[in-house]
């Protein structure tokens, strides 16, 4: 099947047409771009930092109720005796509906942060093996790149110097001239995709860590919710 591709984008290649040379290749790279561009896009717009300030007031807020309050054997102090102070457990019970209230506020935000992070999990697996993907598309363009200079350089090349050398047509002499001109442009635009191929396999260890660290935030959100919060 691979081979076929590459004998396919052989066969794109038009010697003499210049933009066949320009543009060899740049659908994969256009692909790769917008790919990137939309994952660059979506972190730069995720507030990571609400999430982790949901669990830190979520923390601040469960550490903050004394529950010590609740003892009903907790003797009042002498201006909770001389001001005639709400009994604990009422005063307990009042300050647990005021935190429950807050509880509830950050839980419902963890767990709308959660299902955004969730999604972004799928989404960065889609991402990579699309990135996957048109990193084979590239390595095909340029082994089909590499195959091409291959040949002028042992076929074509070769037989065109001959007949220059052999005959006094300036035009054939043009046309060798105008053949290894193609060749160098081939070879800088096989060597362009090579970085782009290179820009691919760079981005496949940065989309898992982003994709980690989405994980991590979940498991985190999770255990407060599950764990913690009751």
């Amino acid at each position: 099947k691979d081979k076929a591709r590459i004998t396919q984008h052989i066969s794109e290649i038009n010697l003499s047409d210049s933009n066949s040379i320009l543009f060899f290749g740049t659908k994969a790279q256009q692909q790769l771009t917008t790919i990137s561009d939309s994952m660059l896009e979506g972190v730069r717009n995720k507030d990571m930092g609400a999430a982790g300030k949901s669990l830190s007031r979520m923390v601040t807020a469960i550490r903050g109720f004394d529950v010590e309050k609740l003892d009903p054997n907790r003797k009042p102090g002498f201006f909770a005796r001389l001001f005639n102070k709400t009994k604990p457990v009422v005063e307990f019970l009042q300050g647990y509906e005021e935190v429950r209230q807050q509880i509830d506020g950050i839980s419902i935000k963890m767990e709308r942060h959660k299902t955004q992070l969730l999604t972004d999990i799928t989404s960065l697996d889609r991402l990579y093996q699309a990135n996957l993907q048109y990193y084979h598309d590239l390595e095909l363009y340029i082994a089909a790149g590499d195959e091409k200079i291959k040949q002028l350089d042992q076929q074509t090349l070769p037989a065109l110097e001959q007949a220059a050398t052999q005959s006094e047509d300036m035009l054939k002499a043009q046309e060798l001239r105008d053949l290894r001109s193609v060749r160098d442009d081939l070879e800088r635009r096989v060597h362009d995709l090579r970085l782009t191929r290179q820009v691919a396999m760079q981005s496949l260890p940065s989309i898992r860590l982003v994709q980690e660290n989405d994980k991590g935030l979940v498991n985190k959100i999770n255990s407060t919710l599950v764990n913690t919060v009751p």
